[in-house]
């Protein structure tokens, strides 16, 4: 049986060399997105982009080891020099703080990590560095996106506005449209406790974030991504992921805490600690 424990020692660091995601600033006069809020149904004789089926990481065979990714960043793809990323002083701050058990700065002493402590949700864009499945349910109003990871799950409003002044939440308040053969979801309302990516990027409240879907062919997924944060970097980012479709159903990976209790005193402590003379 998979257990959390088992993805902690070694299974995640092996999957995620098999991912593909390229982010690379830009302005943003450049990539400006215009036109959300009140969604309007497909027009007569449109057709809603069928996004159905499982949809996990890619494989290995078909991205190279060359793509192994652990964060946004398409100049330094293994986080080697995660320090480098165009962030304010308040986000350089934090990130400075992050003990992530990913990347370069890869620790498992003093980890801090929210979603390795806590079992915080991962949030997003982090969530799709994941080596777990998601899915979709369209429905005419509301587009839901399923996450086999930690079980959680997205609400996309297809006919209405962001509220104007949002709650902060773990996964943001989500409004979509449809663009020709493209999903597009818009989300603001996040709250700042999750990261970017694995090596611990950080973000704030004013993060405002759009996610392109598009279904390349009838095995493929694209996602295109554009992450607008004003108040923790100077430039837009944007970037690309692929994903197969899956013909394997979903599976238990709740994150619970007891294990990573068990873990870190069974595991992590007798390996990084000095054995007593």
């Amino acid at each position: 049986m998979r257990t959390r424990s088992l993805y902690l020692s070694g299974a995640l660091l092996a999957a995620l060399s098999s991912f593909s995601v390229f982010l690379a600033p830009r302005l943003a006069a450049q990539q400006s997105e215009k036109g959300f809020g009140v969604t309007p149904k497909v027009k007569p004789g449109g057709r809603v982009p069928d996004l159905s089926g499982m949809w996990g990481p890619r494989e290995r065979s078909k991205t190279g080891a060359d793509e192994a990714r652990l964060t946004w960043d398409p100049s330094d793809p293994a986080g080697r020099k995660p320090e480098d990323a165009p962030m304010t002083p308040w986000a350089r701050e934090r990130f400075e703080k992050a003990h992530p058990p990913f990347g370069v700065n890869e620790t498992f002493e003093a980890i801090n990590d929210p979603v390795q402590i806590y079992c915080d949700p991962a949030g997003v864009s982090r969530i799709y560095f994941y080596p777990w499945q998601f899915t979709f349910v369209q429905t005419p109003d509301t587009v839901y996106i399923l996450y086999e990871f930690s079980r959680v799950w997205r609400s996309v409003s297809m006919n209405k506005p962001h509220p104007k002044d949002p709650d902060p939440t773990w996964l943001g308040d989500s409004v979509g449209r449809y663009e020709g053969d493209s999903l597009v979801v818009d989300t603001v309302g996040f709250n700042d406790k999750t990261w970017l990516d694995h090596v611990g990027h950080p973000h704030s409240e004013e993060l405002h974030l759009v996610e392109r879907f598009r279904r390349v062919d009838h095995n493929t997924l694209e996602l295109t991504v554009r992450v607008e944060d004003p108040k923790a970097y100077t430039k837009v980012l944007t970037g690309r992921k692929l994903f197969d479709l899956s013909s394997s159903p979903m599976g238990e990976t709740i994150c619970s805490a007891s294990e990573m209790q068990s873990f870190q005193k069974e595991v992590i402590e007798p390996t990084t600690t000095p054995a007593k003379k």
